[in-house]
Formats: structure tokens, C-alpha cells, sequence
């Protein structure tokens, strides 16, 4: 992935009012990942958002002084994300908004297909070849926005169309459709591994699968500064 800064006088150029974004709690007794959206930006440069909260409807309890992740993909593919404090609580239309510090630094990241997590995720999917429709059961080794990486005991060929369905943090996605791009060689009889690309994803389902990627990665790297 490619990194790029970006100017902390520039936040409200690419930040815009209203975007909705990703809020990772680093402290406290909700630590996880959450939704919210940009509330406001001062002349200051500090950030105002929405109460965090998760798919469970479940909402981030934060103190003052404690840290938080932000981030969101924009309209360029690039997620933008930047770390702060909780500053202040405050209470604005009778909704509870975190003011939050002004960032000491942003950084634009091109996300590619290497902006993948690995998994271990049981998936059914419906294959078409030579003009039939074979129903079929695989193991999703990892996962992007770009497509997955399939174990299955079927024969696949490169451009061959599939229908997958699989559970994602909680919540089931069904006729995902995706392609064949390449297969690879295992050494193990039985067992072929395959890249697929999706094809067709609404931007529900786009968002979800970033939101995963991102909140599996900050595990992976909490668990690596853990054993350090």
C-alpha cells in the first residue's frame, strides 16, 4: 500500500461534513470498531462526530483523553485516517457528539488488493460450467474488497462464474457474485485454491467488507505489538 500525508491544514478539504467513517475505541471497556459520521470541523481544526456505534446498535462509551482511530474510503479509493483524543462530550440537537483534538497527522492509503486479511470462513457458492449449475461448499482462506481466496474440492477454470454465500462478522452475505482470475497449485490431492474477483458488490456490501478487513488487520496488529 501506498502512503501519502496530508497536510493537517488541509482536514477540511478531505474530510468532508457528513461522511460517515470508521471509529476504532483503542481504550476503555468498548474497545472494537465502530460507525459514525463527521459531524463538524472547527476553524481549529478539532473533529466533532457522532456518538460511535456498532452493527449491534451498541454505542462507545468514551472518556475524555482517550484515544480513537478514524477512518473512511473515499470517492478516489484511498482511505483516509488519522489517531486523536476524545476532547470533549457535548450535547448538540439532542444528540451526544465527541469533540475530538485536531490531529497531529493524516495519511491518505491507496487501498489495492494486497489490503486483504486471511480467514477461516465456510462459504456455499453456486458455480457455472459448461452450461450447468453446480452447487459446491468451500473455505475462504482471506479476504479483500477486491475478492477472496477459495479452497474447494471442485475443479474451477479462470473465468468460470460464481454465486458465494458466507457469513461476515455476524452478518450473512448471499449471490455474491465473483470470477475466477487464477488457481493455483496446492500439492495436496483434492484440494484446489482459487482467486476470485468480485464482480458486482452494492456499496452496502463494499462497505462491510472494508469495515471487516480494517477491524481484523487492527487485531492482527494489536496481537503483534502484544507479542513484541
Amino acid at each position: 500500500m501506498r502512503k501519502e500525508p496530508i497536510k493537517v491544514s488541509d482536514i477540511s478539504k478531505v474530510i468532508p461534513i457528513g461522511q460517515k467513517v470508521m471509529v476504532y475505541v483503542q481504550e476503555g471497556n468498548f474497545q472494537g470498531t465502530y460507525s459514525s459520521f463527521i459531524y463538524d470541523i472547527d476553524e481549529s481544526k478539532n473533529i466533532y462526530i457522532s456518538m460511535p456505534t456498532n452493527e449491534n446498535g451498541l454505542k462507545a462509551v468514551v472518556r475524555e483523553g482517550e484515544k480513537l482511530e478514524v477512518s473512511f474510503v473515499d470517492r478516489r479509493g484511498f482511505r483516509i485516517g488519522f489517531t486523536s483524543k476524545l476532547k470533549e462530550i457535548l450535547n448538540k440537537d439532542g444528540q451526544v457528539i465527541y469533540k475530538l483534538d485536531k490531529p497531529t497527522s493524516l495519511a491518505r492509503v491507496e487501498l489495492r488488493e494486497n489490503f486483504r486479511v486471511p480467514v477461516l470462513i465456510e462459504a456455499s457458492f453456486y458455480a457455472f460450467k459448461n452450461g450447468k449449475i453446480e452447487k459446491a461448499k468451500g473455505t475462504i482462506l482471506d479476504i479483500s474488497a477486491g475478492g477472496v481466496r477459495l479452497s474447494t474440492d471442485i475443479e474451477l477454470e479462470v473465468r468460470d462464474k460464481l454465486y458465494l454465500e458466507f457469513d461476515l462478522g455476524g452478518t450473512k452475505l448471499e449471490e455474491i457474485e465473483a470470477e475466477v482470475v487464477r488457481k493455483a497449485i496446492t500439492g495436496e490431492e483434492g484440494v484446489n485454491h482459487y482467486g476470485l474477483r468480485f464482480t458486482d458488490l452494492s456499496k452496502d456490501e463494499e462497505d462491510m467488507i472494508i469495515k471487516f478487513c480494517l477491524s481484523k488487520q487492527l487485531e492482527l496488529a494489536r496481537k503483534m505489538r502484544g507479542l513484541e
